[in-house]
């Protein structure tokens, strides 16, 4: 998990560098608002995802480079057999709080308002950031087993991963939140591709407290991405 947070800041830091520092040749009579249509997938050892979204943003600064938006996206996510841990801020930031519930092949889904920023380089390259900010979580139940970390008791348990989503920051986020750094490339007026990467947090809960105080576990998985993006 150290190493994720490191890897986001390393990120976040390369993004505003270049937003700093390079000075586009983005043209002046770039759109001031966009509308696109985002496909993409996500893959990692633990798991695939698969989305679809709706983007609108508008070009800020005298050249439009700097872009803001927001959408509604569509994503869907299924792995492999893997563990889940403790998610509330109290249990997550204290690794000796930490139970697991081990989940068989996790499935869920969301839909979320997200959120983002990118800039324009030279009209045809472009950097930037999106992340899941509200929406909700769903699948269906998953049989799973629940390890207490005090004394190595397991449980078998039914767990289901329906959700708000909601971006709170760090473990205090709750449900399935996706988020994408990527560099994109624009072939023509339509058409753009894009690479990235970006951490993606899934969540289960248990119908009773296993863990006193708890019934939500997170999943953490680091995400290789690969889109499209058709302009309108």
């Amino acid at each position: 998990m150290n190493s994720m947070k490191k890897l986001l800041t390393v990120a976040i830091g390369i993004f505003f560098a270049m937003f700093l520092q390079v000075q586009s040749t983005y043209a002046q009579e770039a759109k001031t608002l966009n509308n696109s249509i985002e496909a993409g997938i996500g893959f990692t050892s633990g798991g695939f995802i698969g989305g679809i979204g709706y983007w609108q943003d508008w070009g800020v600064l005298k050249n439009k480079a700097l872009r803001l938006g927001y959408g509604v996206r569509f994503t869907s996510f299924s792995g492999s057999d893997g563990n889940h841990a403790s998610a509330p801020p109290k249990f997550w930031n204290d690794e000796t709080m930490r139970d697991s519930v081990f989940v068989s092949s996790p499935q869920m889904s969301n839909i979320a308002l997200y959120v983002g920023a990118s800039y324009v380089i030279a009209d045809r390259f472009e950097v930037g950031f999106n992340i899941d900010a509200l929406g909700y979580t769903f699948g269906g139940d998953k049989d799973a087993v629940h390890t207490s970390i005090s004394d190595g008791v397991e449980t078998e348990t039914v767990v289901n991963p329906g959700s708000v989503t909601a971006l709170l920051l760090g473990p205090n986020d709750i449900g399935m939140v996706r988020s994408d750094f990527f560099v994109g490339y624009k072939f023509n007026e339509n058409w753009k591709a894009t690479v990235g990467f970006g951490p993606l947090f899934t969540e289960y809960r248990t119908e009773t407290e296993l863990q006193e105080g708890n019934t939500r576990y997170r999943g953490t998985y680091g995400m290789i991405l690969l889109g499209v993006v058709y302009s309108l």
